[in-house]
């Protein structure tokens, strides 16, 4: 007679159980790409990730508790890519142009995912939010060393991410490359504008940006 085969381990049940969460996100990230987020219902996320209604309640509270997840995970990957090509840059503006032609570049990469981040307002502008600290730390250096005059950091992060995710909307419906790097440095030139950059250093920074980051990728 043979032995008995050995329980299934701690690893493999955490192993099923990533496997489901990461299933349940992707199938988030899809869905709310789509439809607003009130249009989509827990059963169409299971029906699409293709697990039992119980599961997703074995990760998630309710369904904000996955849209969270989703943002968080896209905007991760996105801010991930902003911490390379800002890496050695000190100008605040530059900094600020740069990161704004990475979501450019991604909802030219990817406009599914874009279209998430456009469809889901959950902690946009918000200077409390962990993923906004980037952002929020580079107006608050521009504005305590004069490169920026705008009144507030509040005011300039809300002013920064509409227009920039306003750009990001135009860009992920229709994904062309040349457009993209035109719509981009456009847009960079008028927040860096209105953040206080004069005008001519202002169209200088979001072409170099935009050719660098949306054109070269």
């Amino acid at each position: 007679m043979n032995p008995p085969e050995p329980a299934k381990t701690g690893p493999a049940k955490t192993g099923r159980a990533q496997r489901t969460r990461e299933a349940l996100i992707r199938a988030g990230r899809e869905l709310f790409s789509e439809r607003a987020v009130d249009a989509v219902a827990i059963d169409d996320i299971v029906r699409a990730a293709d697990v039992a209604k119980g599961s997703f309640y074995n990760h998630f509270t309710d369904r904000d508790d996955l849209v969270r997840a989703v943002v968080g995970q896209v905007r991760a990957q996105v801010e991930a890519r902003v911490g390379e090509v800002n890496a050695g840059v000190e100008d605040p503006a530059r900094r600020m142009a740069r990161a704004i032609c990475v979501y450019q570049r991604y909802a030219l990469d990817a406009p599914r995912d874009a279209r998430v981040l456009i469809r889901v307002h959950s902690g946009l502008a918000s200077p409390n939010s962990p993923l906004n600290q980037g952002p929020f730390d580079d107006i608050s250096a521009g504005l305590a060393t004069g490169r920026f005059t705008i009144a507030t950091t509040e005011a300039a992060l809300v002013f920064a991410m509409g227009a920039s995710q306003a750009a990001m909307a135009r860009t992920s419906a229709d994904p062309q490359p040349a457009a993209a790097v035109s719509l981009a440095q456009q847009v960079c030139t008028l927040i860096l504008r209105g953040l206080g950059v004069p005008s001519a250093e202002a169209d200088a920074i979001a072409a170099q940006a935009a050719d660098e980051i949306v054109r070269g990728g």
